[in-house]
């Protein structure tokens, strides 16, 4: 094994954990901040939580991917195939959970956009109720006879939240 590439490969580790920790306490600082403001309800405090460990974990796997694809290379392996074969299975591991990615998607855009919160009273389908739970894969909506009311978020649509006012 050749000592440069070593080397290369400790050198790259260690710039990919420098900047994963800058950027991921800079992430941690600006959420804090954010949740830490005057006025922030719960609601928007839980939201800024999933956002902030929602991009916690995304930019901790692109590191990972790094360090192992440049570590690879850097020993002689052909990543090349390697990621034409991490394509393959992401599609089609995208076509089997088509649906989980739909819903993990609509409950990121649902938080995201603030289309509505928990504590609200929304309309789904003719089923009027209080939101008593929000996931990336499912809500929860609760009316007035006790009644629960559990849909996959890419199955939300034609929304009317009662609890908000144009802004």
């Amino acid at each position: 094994m050749n000592i440069d590439k070593l080397i290369g490969s400790l050198i790259y580790l260690l710039i990919v954990l420098a900047v994963y920790l800058v950027v991921s306490r800079t992430l941690k600082t600006v959420f804090s901040k954010a949740q830490r403001k005057k006025g922030v309800e719960s609601a928007q405090a839980h939201r800024l939580k999933t956002i902030h460990e929602m991009l916690e974990s995304i930019l901790r796997y692109v590191a990972l991917i790094l360090v192992v694809l440049t570590v690879l290379a850097n020993l002689g392996v052909n990543v090349t195939s390697i990621l034409a074969g991490l394509g393959i299975m992401a599609a089609i591991m995208g076509l089997a959970f088509q649906d989980m990615l739909k819903d993990v998607i609509a409950g990121v855009m649902f938080i995201v956009e603030n289309q509505f919160s928990v504590g609200d009273t929304v309309m789904i389908n003719d089923f009027k109720g209080e939101v008593i739970s929000m996931s990336l894969k499912t809500t929860r909506v609760q009316n007035s006879k006790g009644e629960i009311m559990i849909l996959a978020n890419h199955n939300i649509d034609g929304l009317i939240n009662c609890s908000r006012e144009e802004e």
